[in-house]
């Protein structure tokens, strides 16, 4: 084999492992309801889901539905939704109580410095910063 086709296979490679990766990731075993875990945010999905991690590796993410997160879309239809609960929640430890079972995974009411997560996002400072966010 050449060089040039074992750089393409190994691209390929990596390409699927981190498919596989992505597959696996907040998909944590939901807890029972009023169970609340604790854990940094390490990935937003949209306005509505969020993934804490439970653990080292995205299999141990837990993806949590925010029952507040239609307030951020309405408020911030002309920002970044996303982006807005990226700017209050990414990479920052949180705090969820679980009060439902969702179909891949729960709904949490989830809270930073005990304020939820819907309210901070609904800020002004954190709908500017959102737009920002991709």
């Amino acid at each position: 084999m050449g060089v040039r086709a074992m750089i393409i296979a190994g691209f390929a490679l990596a390409v699927s492992a981190g498919a596989a990766q992505a597959s696996d990731a907040c998909s944590a075993p939901a807890p029972a309801v009023g169970v609340e875990v604790h854990g940094p945010v390490l990935h937003v999905l949209d306005a509505n889901h969020l993934c804490v991690a439970l653990g080292a590796t995205p299999d141990t993410w837990l993806k949590v539905e925010l029952p507040d997160a239609g307030l951020v879309r309405a408020s911030s239809a002309d920002g970044n939704p996303r982006g807005a609960l990226m700017s209050v929640a990414f990479a920052q430890n949180i705090t969820c109580r679980i009060v439902d079972r969702a179909t891949n995974g729960v709904v949490a009411s989830c809270t930073l410095d005990g304020q939820a997560l819907g309210d901070l996002a609904l800020r002004p400072q954190a709908i500017s910063t959102g737009r920002a966010w991709r």
